[in-house]
C-alpha cells in the first residue's frame, strides 16, 4: 500500500525506523556508534522531530551535507607476504612474530603490500534514513527477488501486515537471521547434489563469488527504467523522490572518499543497511537467467556467493576452461568470458542497467568439481563430515584448554599450514580457518567470563592473553583479526584485568608503527588512510570498554579510565570522557539504552532496585502504537512483578527477551496461552504460528493435580540420560548462604559431563540432574545450548532467593524443547519443592538463623504438576516430597514417568520408595541422587525382575551419567485398560 506524500515521513514512521537502525548497528561490525546511539536517545523524540523537520522542509538539502550523512573510515582487509615467502633464502623463522617480520621486511628497504577496506562512517540520523528507506521504498526490491534462488540479506516479513509490503515492523532487526540462512543456502545445494548423484546423474558443483562486490556496483541502476520495467517495480512519485534523494546523499559521500579517484563510476558504502538491499536486487536479472537458460539442479546465491550444480555436458571434460565457456555462451550475452592470458576464465557480467559497475566473477576464486556415481557421493559425505565438525563446536558447552599451548593447537594458530575444507565446496585459505579457531576460543573465553567469578580462573586468562600477544597482536594479527581484537579487550575490563589492557594498546600502538615502516600504509596515500584504519580501532576499543564498564563485577575507578585514555595512543583526538564521574554517567547511560556488554534486561531483573521514571512518553498517538508502550505497560502489570523498566530499553531493544525468559521472568503467561502470545508479540515483535496451547491447561481448581502441557511429534520410546552428580555438604552451605560454589574445576565438570552426554550418537530426550546440584544461571545456559540439540532438562538447582518474598527456595528447572514459537527453542518453568525435609529444615535454620526462611509454593504449585511433553506424560518430585502418600496418590493412573531429583542419604529406605511407586502407579521412577550417596536408577514396572531395573549406578570418584530407554505407553492415545494390559505384558 503506498503511503500518501504528507504521511510519507510520519513521526512514527522515523521512531520505528530508528529501533530497527540501532539493532542493525549493534550487530554490524563495521559500526562502533555505541556512544553516538546512547546520546541520541537521551533526547530521542526532539532528536526525531528535528530529523522529520530536515526531511519535509520544502527544499530540503540533506543528502547533499556531507556532515548530515557522515564521513569514511577505513579497516584492515589484507596484506601480501608471498613475494617475500616465495624469495626466502632456506628457511628461518623467529619464534617471536615481530622479529620474524623485521628480519624479512625491515632490511629489504622493500614494502609489503598491504590493502585496506573502505566503509562509511553514517551518522545515527542517515542510518534513520536508510532503515525508513527500506521500510517505505526497499521492500519492494527485495520482493522481486526469488526466495528459493537468493537467501542472504532478506527482509524479515509478516505476511499479515498490509502496509509496507509485509515487513516485520514490530521485530527490532530489519533483515532475517544470518545463520538459518546460509544453512538454508548451503544445504540446498548439498542436497541437490546427493538427490543427482543417487539417480546416477553426473553433476559439476560450481561456486564462485564476484570480485570486490560492494565496492565495484554504481547504484544508480535503481531508478533506471529499463530495471524498473524489467522486474515491474511500482514507484509512487514520493517513493521515486526519496530513493534518488537517497542515491544523491550516497553519491555525496563517495565522491569525498579516496575510491572516488579511482573509480568515479561510483560504489555502495559498506556498512549501511540500504547497501544490502541495493547490491541483492542488482543481481536479480542474473538469478532468473540462470535458472531459465542454465536449466540447473540447483541455484543459490548468498548475496554474491554462487552455488551452481549443474549435469555435466559432453563438452565439459576440457576443465574448468570449459566449463566457464559453457556457462558464458548459455548466459550470453548476460555473462562474457574474460581471458586475463594466465591463470583460470573470470566470468564478467554485463547488466544493461548497470553497464557503470564493474561484476567478474574472478577465475581463481572459482572452484568447480565433477562428481559421479559412488566417488561424487564420497566427497558430498566428507563435505557434509566437515560441517558436522565446525558446526560440533557450536553445539556444545565451553571447554577451553588450561594452557596456551593447547589453546593454540586447538585455534590452529601455532601452524603456518592450516588447512580445512569448507563447507561450500571451496577450500578454506588459512586465514579462514585461524580466525574460525580463534572465533571458537574466544567466545568460550567470554562465555567463562559471562559464569566464573574472574578471581576463580585467572590462571586461564592469564594464558589466554599470552596466546593473544605472541599469536594475534602481530602485524599479520592487525590484518587478520581486527574483528576479535577489540573483544579482548573488552574482556580484559570486564574481568579487572586493566594492567593486561592496558598493555594490549601499548602494544597494538608498536606494531601500527611497525606496518607504518615495513608496508606500502606507511608511503603516499596510503599513510592517509591508514590513519583512518587506526581510527576505527581507537574507536572500537573505547567502545568495548566503555561496554565492558556495565558488567556487575567492574568497579569504574581512575584506573579504569586511564585505560580508555591510553587509546589515544592510536589516535590523539580521541574523545574519551574526562572524569570518573562523568564515565559512570555515560556507563549507565549506556545500560539503559541497551548497548552495554551487559543487556538490559539482566540488569532490570537482577539489580534494579527502584522503578526508573525514564525519558518522557511521546505525545503522538500514532508514535505511542509504533512503540508499543501499552502493551509493555500491561505485560508488566499483568504477568510480573518486576520494577518498571526504562521503556526506551523495551521499545528499542538490541537483545530482547527470548521465549524462555519470558516464561521465567512472566510465569503467569504460562497460565493463560492469549497473554504468553501478546507478550512475545510485545516483546520480541514476532507472531506465533502455533495454534497449540503451551503452558498449563485450564481446568477445574478442586483438581488434584496441575496440567502443564507442551506438544510436539512424539517418540516411540523415550531415552533419559540419568547423571551421577557430587555435590558438597560445603557447597550446600554456601549456597544457603548466597555464596554459589561458582569454581573454574565444578564448572568444567559440568560442561564436561553434559557436552559428553552431546557427544553421543544417539542424543537422550531428557538429562536429569540431582537435587540441589547445579547453580541457576548454569543450569539455564546448558538449558538453552540442549534445546538447541533438541534435549529437554530437569535438573535440581542450587538455593536462590525468590524475587518477591527473598525467601530460599530448592527448585526443579524444567526446560522443554519446543517449536511452538516457530523455531527451536524452549519453555523454562522453576518448580518448587513442596516442604524442605525435617533435616534440611534445622540445618538451614542453624545457617541462616531464620525458622520461616524457606519459600512455600502458592497457586497452581502447591499440588504435582502433570507435563505432557510430546504425548509423554511425568511429574517431578523433590527428594522428600516422594516420602508424601498423598502425592503419589495424585498421581497414580496419570503419567507415565516420575522423575524424583534427590539429595538422599537413606537409600534403603528410598530404594523400597522408588520400587513399590513403580509399582503402585504402574509409571516409571527415574531417580538421579547426589553421587555422594548414589543409587541413581531407572525404575520399570516390569513383569519380569531382572527387566526392573533399567539403569542402576552408584559410587565413583568423578561425575558421570547412564543412558536408560523407556517403552512407555502414549496415555493420550490408549485406555487405561490397554496401558494395565501392557504393563502387564513387560
Amino acid at each position: 500500500m503506498a503511503l500518501s506524500e504528507e504521511d510519507f515521513f510520519d513521526l512514527g514512521n522515523l521512531y520505528v525506523a530508528y529501533r530497527k537502525a540501532k539493532a542493525e548497528a549493534f550487530y554490524e561490525n563495521t559500526h562502533f556508534h555505541a556512544v553516538a546511539y546512547t546520546k541520541y536517545e537521551q533526547s530521542l523524540d526532539s532528536n526525531l522531530k528535528r530529523l522529520r523537520a530536515r526531511l519535509t522542509v520544502r527544499k530540503a538539502n540533506w543528502f547533499e551535507d556531507p556532515a548530515f550523512i557522515g564521513g569514511y573510515a577505513f579497516l584492515p582487509k589484507s596484506i601480501d607476504t608471498s613475494e617475500w615467502e616465495q624469495k626466502s633464502e632456506g628457511h628461518f623463522r623467529a619464534l617471536d612474530p615481530c622479529e620474524d617480520w623485521l628480519h624479512r621486511f625491515n632490511d629489504t628497504g622493500r614494502r609489503a603490500p598491504a590493502s585496506l577496506r573502505l566503509v562509511i562512517r553514517a551518522t545515527v540520523d542517515f542510518q534513520i534514513i536508510s532503515s525508513l528507506w527500506i521500510m517505505l521504498v526497499g521492500h519492494l526490491y527485495d520482493s522481486v527477488l526469488d526466495r528459493k534462488a537468493s537467501f542472504g540479506n532478506r527482509l524479515r516479513r509478516s505476511y499479515r501486515e498490509a502496509a509496507f509490503g509485509g515487513v516485520n515492523l514490530a521485530t527490532p532487526a530489519l533483515f532475517a537471521p544470518y545463520f538459518s540462512a546460509y544453512r538454508e543456502w548451503r544445504e540446498g545445494g548439498l542436497s541437490a547434489m546427493e538427490g543427482a548423484l543417487n539417480e546416477g546423474k553426473s553433476i559439476l558443483a560450481i561456486t564462485m563469488d564476484v570480485e570486490q562486490f560492494y565496492h565495484r556496483v554504481s547504484p544508480d541502476f535503481l531508478l533506471k527504467k529499463s530495471f524498473l520495467e524489467s522486474q515491474r517495480i511500482e514507484l509512487s512519485t514520493a517513493q521515486r523522490r526519496f530513493t534518488k534523494q537517497l542515491l544523491t546523499a550516497i553519491g555525496t559521500w563517495y565522491k569525498k572518499t579516496p575510491d572516488f579517484r579511482t573509480r568515479p563510476e561510483g560504489a555502495i558504502p559498506v556498512g549501511l543497511s540500504a547497501s544490502k538491499i541495493i547490491a541483492n536486487v542488482l543481481l536479480a536479472d542474473f538469478d532468473y537467467a540462470v535458472t531459465d537458460k542454465l536449466k540447473p539442479i540447483y541455484y543459490g546465491r548468498y548475496v554474491d556467493d554462487v552455488f551452481l550444480v549443474l549435469e555435466t555436458a559432453e563438452e565439459s571434460s576440457g576443465g574448468a576452461g570449459q566449463v566457464a565457456r559453457r556457462i558464458a555462451e548459455t548466459l550470453d550475452p548476460m555473462v562474457k568470458v574474460v581471458d586475463a592470458g594466465k591463470g583460470p576464465l573470470s566470468l564478467q557480467l554485463h547488466l544493461p542497467y548497470a553497464k557503470d559497475s564493474k561484476l567478474i566473477f574472478a577465475g581463481p576464486k572459482q572452484k568447480i568439481f565433477a562428481l559421479s556415481s559412488a566417488h561424487g557421493a564420497d566427497l558430498v559425505h566428507h563435505i557434509r563430515d566437515q560441517i558436522r565438525q565446525q558446526s560440533s563446536e557450536y553445539r556444545l558447552l565451553p571447554s577451553v584448554p588450561d594452557t596456551s599451548i593447547a589453546m593454540a593447537s586447538r585455534a590452529l594458530l601455532a601452524t603456518p599450514n592450516a588447512a580445512l575444507q569448507a563447507d561450500a565446496l571451496r577450500k578454506a585459505d588459512v586465514v579462514s580457518v585461524r580466525r574460525l579457531g580463534f572465533s571458537l576460543l574466544l567466545s568460550d573465553i567470554e562465555t567463562y567470563a559471562a559464569d566464573l567469578r574472574p578471581r576463580s580462573w585467572s590462571k586461564i586468562r592469564s594464558e589466554f592473553y599470552g596466546l593473544v600477544n605472541r599469536h594475534v597482536i602481530t602485524p599479520k594479527g592487525f590484518f587478520e583479526f581486527f574483528g576479535y581484537v577489540p573483544r579482548v579487550f573488552g574482556l580484559m575490563l570486564s574481568c579487572g584485568d586493566t594492567k593486561e589492557a592496558k598493555s594490549l594498546v601499548a602494544k597494538l600502538s608498536s606494531i601500527c608503527d611497525l606496518i607504518e615502516r615495513t608496508t606500502t600504509l606507511g608511503e603516499g596515500e596510503g599513510t592517509h588512510n591508514f590513519a583512518f584504519c587506526k581510527q576505527q580501532y581507537a574507536l572500537a576499543l573505547l567502545q568495548v570498554g566503555l561496554q565492558a564498564a556495565t558488567a556487575r563485577s567492574v568497579d569504574v575507578t581512575p584506573g579504569y579510565l586511564g585505560v580508555l585514555r591510553s587509546i589515544k595512543a592510536l589516535w590523539k583526538s580521541l574523545t574519551v570522557p574526562s572524569t570518573v564521574a562523568t564515565l559512570e554517567t555515560l556507563v549507565k547511560q549506556m545500560l539503559l539504552a541497551d548497548w552495554g556488554r551487559r543487556p538490559y534486561k539482566d540488569y532490570w531483573f537482577q539489580d534494579q532496585s527502584d522503578d526508573e521514571n525514564g525519558p518522557k512518553i511521546p505525545k503522538t498517538l500514532a508514535v505511542r502504537r509504533q512503540l508499543r508502550l501499552g502493551a509493555i505497560r500491561r505485560f508488566r502489570q499483568e504477568t510480573t512483578d518486576l520494577k518498571r523498566p526504562h521503556w526506551p530499553a523495551l521499545a528499542f531493544p538490541t537483545r530482547p527477551l527470548r521465549v524462555d525468559e519470558i516464561s521465567l521472568v512472566a510465569p503467569k503467561c504460562l497460565s493463560d496461552s492469549k497473554l504468553f502470545r501478546d507478550a512475545i508479540r510485545t516483546i520480541r515483535g514476532a507472531e506465533v504460528i502455533s495454534s497449540d496451547t503451551l503452558g498449563f491447561a485450564g481446568g477445574n481448581d478442586r483438581a488434584t493435580v496441575s496440567y502443564f502441557v507442551a506438544n510436539g511429534r512424539p517418540r516411540d520410546r523415550v531415552r533419559i540420560a540419568v547423571t551421577s552428580v557430587g555435590t558438597s555438604v560445603e557447597q550446600w552451605e554456601a549456597a544457603a548462604k548466597g555464596k554459589q560454589d561458582r569454581s573454574i574445576e565444578r564448572y568444567v565438570a559440568f560442561n564436561g559431563l553434559i557436552n559428553r552426554i552431546l557427544k553421543e550418537k544417539k542424543l537422550p530426550d531428557y538429562i536429569a540432574f540431582p537435587e540441589l546440584s547445579i547453580p541457576l544461571r548454569w543450569a539455564l545456559r546448558a538449558a538453552r545450548k540442549l534445546a538447541t540439540n533438541g534435549v529437554s532438562l530437569l535438573a535440581g538447582v542450587e538455593y536462590h532467593r525468590d524475587r518477591a518474598t527473598r525467601k530460599l527456595r530448592n527448585d526443579c528447572l524444567v526446560s522443554l524443547t519446543t517449536y511452538w514459537a516457530g523455531y527451536a527453542g524452549s519453555v523454562v518453568v522453576l518448580q518448587p519443592k513442596f516442604e524442605p525435609a525435617h533435616g534440611e529444615r534445622i540445618e538451614l535454620r542453624k545457617l541462616t538463623g531464620k525458622t520461616d526462611n524457606f519459600f512455600k509454593p502458592t497457586g497452581g504449585w502447591e499440588k504435582p504438576t502433570l507435563y505432557a511433553h510430546r504425548q509423554f506424560v511425568f511429574s517431578v518430585l523433590i527428594c522428600s516430597d516422594l516420602t508424601n502418600i498423598a502425592y503419589r496418590r495424585d498421581l497414580r493412573g496419570e503419567v507415565d514417568a516420575i522423575f524424583a531429583l534427590e539429595w538422599n542419604q537413606d537409600t534403603k529406605t528410598f530404594s523400597s520408595l522408588v520400587e513399590s511407586t513403580a509399582n503402585d502407579l504402574h509409571a516409571f521412577v527415574i531417580q538421579a541422587n547426589n553421587r555422594k550417596y548414589g543409587d541413581s536408577r531407572i525404575r520399570s514396572p516390569a513383569k519380569q525382575d531382572y527387566a526392573r531395573d533399567v539403569v542402576q549406578v552408584k559410587g565413583g570418584v568423578s561425575d558421570y551419567y547412564v543412558l536408560g530407554e523407556l517403552d512407555y505407553c502414549c496415555r493420550s492415545l490408549k485406555t487405561d485398560q490397554q496401558i494395565e494390559d501392557l504393563l502387564a505384558e513387560n
